[in-house]
């Protein structure tokens, strides 16, 4: 599977990329695992997703990414660069870290980002604005364990199941028809919100 993405993907630094890695060898093996006889659209069984959220992240904040009270003395310690001595954070803020961790993922969602128009890129975490963090935000809501995340990654089965009925449909079913088929008959995904009464307004905002 590596030497066809390298090969027909232009991929060729495959191999310094851990994670991709890793996910081009799950797939090795899922392959290699006797599957099922598959289902033809539209003739698929239903399923519902429950997702039970009770105090879990939704959305990452920009205060839990970037936080602004970097500046506080209590958070900082003695450090001394020849005969110059000065105080520095004793932390770095999450963004940063997942900047370093996801350097490629970021790369490409800044380059998205600046394809579109207006993105400081390069600039300190300080100087974006509200509406750059709306982005920022959810680039690394996808990237930690956020509800975020778990609601959009099972999502995906919608735009598969399409794919699936446009490649492999039964063309003489009348269930097949483009006015009668949709990927939401076949599966649901529900949360279940346990806490949602005690909801403050950004909870609400993010929900």
């Amino acid at each position: 599977v590596e030497v066809c993405c390298r090969n027909y993907f232009g991929w060729p630094e495959s191999r310094s990329n851990s994670d991709l890695k890793w996910r081009l060898f799950a797939l090795a093996r899922g392959l290699s695992l006797p599957a099922p006889q598959p289902f033809r659209a539209p003739y698929i069984p239903g399923i519902t997703v429950l997702i039970p959220h009770y105090g879990e992240t939704i959305v990452m904040s920009k205060s839990e990414l970037f936080d602004h009270g970097g500046h506080d003395e209590s958070r900082k310690s003695e450090v001394r660069f020849g005969c110059f001595q000065m105080r520095v954070r004793e932390t770095v803020p999450l963004i940063d870290w997942l900047r370093a961790r996801y350097s490629d993922e970021y790369r490409a969602f800044s380059n998205r980002m600046e394809a579109r128009g207006d993105w400081p890129s390069g600039v300190p975490w300080a100087e974006y604005e509200d509406r750059h963090w709306e982005q920022i935000r959810i680039w690394a809501s996808m990237r930690m364990q956020t509800l975020w995340r778990t609601v959009a990654g099972m999502c995906l089965y919608h735009p598969a199941l399409q794919a699936h009925f446009e490649a492999q449909k039964v063309g003489g079913s009348v269930l097949a028809r483009e006015d009668v088929w949709n990927p939401s008959d076949c599966f649901t995904c529900l949360v279940s919100m346990q806490i949602y009464k005690q909801f403050n307004r950004s909870k609400l905002s993010e929900t």
